[in-house]
């Protein structure tokens, strides 16, 4: 195919958004949200994305009409919305599913073996690899989270050392930094604080939820680890942010993590929604939103953000 050709092939978002019947903001926050629909870069710095696309994506927008989340279609193959449509047969979701965590348990040892080594620069690159191939939700959901795990069982096991755990986590934490700023780049939206109580030591959790979030409209103001109380309250009465974060891994702390969120529920406006995740988040906290995976926080947030564009 010769280059004029590939330019026939690429329309601008304007075309793609006339074609699908998908405005142009939606197609926008759905490749940054979930890689695709995925876009090139022509030298004169401008996007266009594939045509051959316009089926999926026509496919999809009739999947959200009869009630599907976007979380759920954006991402899958024609032939698999097609299925789930009634328009073709389904394709057996049991072989997919298996290919695709075999796929991902092979990615978590590759990575796995740079631990090993202490080869920050291929797990960094492998890293950036499937950020890009994937797009940040399933990054968190399908590598980082897994990872997580699986450094936490080699640690366990004895597999690995203190130092080599600590070399993991320093790597994603530096990664996910830099992702979540770059997408919290020059916003000007509505305010989620992102903050831990005092004692907390173990930060991914946070950083993986600065992800997710940093994937809608809102400006993340991040107060980061071992935050005393009274700063995380001062802070966000000052700034009266529509969304506080807190995220609570399991272990001994100096305060209670129930007294904590209590305290701070308290001290803020009602307005002011406290979502709280990790192994170490209280059960059923009056006021409080308990959040037990990265899917379901991505799919609360797109609700909670119409509410906001609704008031």
């Amino acid at each position: 195919m010769t280059q004029a050709d590939k330019m026939e092939n690429l329309i601008s978002i304007g075309e793609l958004a006339r074609l699908t019947g998908i405005t142009t903001h939606t197609l926008r926050v759905w490749e940054k949200r979930y890689g695709t629909p995925h876009s090139q870069r022509l030298p004169s710095g401008h996007r266009r994305y594939p045509k051959e696309d316009v089926p999926r994506l026509r496919a999809i927008a009739k999947a959200l009409e009869a009630g599907y989340r976007a979380s759920k279609v954006v991402s899958g193959t024609l032939e698999e919305l097609q299925g789930l449509m009634g328009l073709k047969p389904f394709i057996d979701p049991t072989s997919t599913e298996e290919a695709k965590v075999s796929s991902n348990e092979l990615l978590v040892e590759r990575w796995i073996k740079g631990i090993h080594g202490y080869d920050d620069d291929a797990i960094l690159q492998g890293f950036h690899q499937q950020w890009n191939k994937v797009g940040p939700l399933s990054f968190i959901v399908d590598s980082a989270v897994p990872l997580i795990e699986r450094v936490g069982t080699g640690w366990e096991s004895g597999e690995l050392t203190i130092p080599q755990e600590h070399f993991a986590t320093e790597c994603l934490s530096s990664f996910l930094t830099s992702k979540w700023r770059q997408l919290n780049s020059r916003k000007e939206g509505w305010t989620a604080l992102m903050a831990t109580l005092p004692g907390e030591t173990h930060s991914l959790g946070l950083l993986m939820s600065a992800v997710v979030t940093s994937l809608s409209n809102a400006k993340i103001i991040y107060l980061g680890l071992n935050t005393p109380l009274e700063d995380v309250i001062a802070t966000a009465n000052k700034y009266n942010p529509e969304l506080l974060c807190i995220s609570i891994s399991t272990g001994n702390k100096p305060l209670d993590p129930e007294d904590g969120i209590l305290k701070i529920r308290k001290s803020l406006s009602s307005k002011t929604k406290i979502v709280s995740g990790g192994r170490g988040t209280p059960e059923s906290l009056p006021g409080v939103l308990k959040m037990d995976n990265f899917t379901k926080f991505n799919d609360w947030l797109g609700d909670f953000e119409n509410t906001l564009n609704v008031t």
